[in-house]
């Protein structure tokens, strides 16, 4: 993506060579004077995949902090407060506030932050606390883990997730069901986590580089696979709910709906080894097996009798559905990002302007 850019922000500079061995470049004085840069500095300089070169003062500059706070109002629901402060620790904030500027916060709200930091972030606490307010601060400044490792975590934990609801609905088992709904909290915090972490990596060099990354547009990639994968974890926990709803009989739901779980499950586990793997012809080959898939249940939706288990057992095919769906979403995003290592490239000519 290009980025449009002031005219003030670009200048045109030829190089010199010097030495015979180094080519210099002159820097524009106001640009330097603005970074509080002076003679015999050392910088960083960076090679970018993209064949442009970044510049970079080995001295990190000191800005003036400033900290979202999130002035609670009264048409405020609790969802959208508790949308307002996950938003601000995906998007990079350090330190967020969370702050009642007319009354004592309420207790619910209260409550809301401090079971999001329990469940929902990593590395996060409550630094500061008073009648009208709430400091949360994020203590993991730099990504812990590589961005492979850490979704390799996230997607394992899915699919057992998948495997732990098949046992359930086999056994008709309530009280594993709502077991399997808590775990959907654990996929929450690597999502969080892992999309706060690609967008700091769009500003900062070194932490795409700790993450394993090389190229900026790998980011877009990774963040729709994991937008995914907590989608896919989201409709788990949607058909777990329906377990343990005690209105639902189970008993006389088609036999064919686990088998048709279980190929989605290894559909799952196969298309999510292709995120590192990254071979397009296996990633289209599971898509062509999803939209088989994708078939048979419409097939099997149609054919389903209209009795007092029809509604549930819809339902049941329906949610499988919607996860196949996002799994199509992955290979497409495997298929694009691979689709020049099964095309042949023309060397083309450079028109003169």
């Amino acid at each position: 993506m290009m980025i449009p850019m002031d005219d003030k922000n670009i200048e045109h500079r030829n190089l010199q060579i010097s030495g015979g061995s180094t080519y210099v470049i002159s820097l524009p004085k106001k640009w330097i004077e603005r970074l509080n840069l002076k003679n015999g500095d050392s910088m960083k300089i960076v090679n970018n995949p993209n064949y442009s070169i970044t510049l970079l003062p080995d001295t990190i500059i000191q800005k003036t902090s400033s900290h979202p706070v999130i002035k609670i109002k009264k048409t405020d629901s609790l969802e959208s407060i508790k949308r307002k402060v996950i938003s601000l620790y995906a998007s990079g904030h350090d330190f967020i506030i969370v702050k009642s500027p007319r009354s004592k916060l309420e207790t619910d709200v209260r409550s809301m932050i401090i079971k999001l930091i329990r469940t929902k972030f990593v590395g996060t606490e409550i630094i500061e606390s008073d009648s009208v307010s709430i400091t949360i601060k994020v203590l993991t400044v730099n990504p812990e883990m590589k961005l492979e490792l850490a979704f390799n975590r996230m997607y394992k934990s899915t699919s057992n997730m998948f495997f732990e609801l098949i046992h359930a609905i086999e056994k008709n088992d309530l009280e594993y069901a709502e077991e399997i709904i808590q775990m959907d909290d654990e996929i929450d915090r690597f999502s969080h986590y892992l999309t706060r972490n690609l967008v700091m990596s769009l500003d900062d060099r070194n932490i795409l580089s700790q993450l394993g990354l090389e190229k900026t547009s790998q980011v877009i990639g990774y963040k729709r696979i994991i937008t995914c994968v907590e989608r896919i974890a989201d409709h788990i926990s949607l058909i777990a709910k329906i377990v343990v709803n005690p209105q639902n009989n189970l008993k006389n739901i088609p036999k064919e709906i686990i088998p048709e779980y279980e190929k989605t499950i290894t559909l799952f586990d196969n298309i999510m080894n292709l995120v590192s793997e990254r071979d397009y012809v296996n990633a289209e080959s599971f898509a062509m097996q999803i939209e088989e898939s994708l078939d048979n249940i419409s097939e099997m939706i149609g054919l389903t009798k209209n009795n007092e288990n029809s509604v549930i057992s819809k339902n049941l095919l329906y949610e499988n559905k919607r996860i196949l769906d996002y799994l199509l979403d992955v290979c497409e995003v495997v298929m694009n990002e691979t689709v020049n290592s099964v095309v042949s490239h023309n060397e083309s000519e450079v028109i003169p302007k």
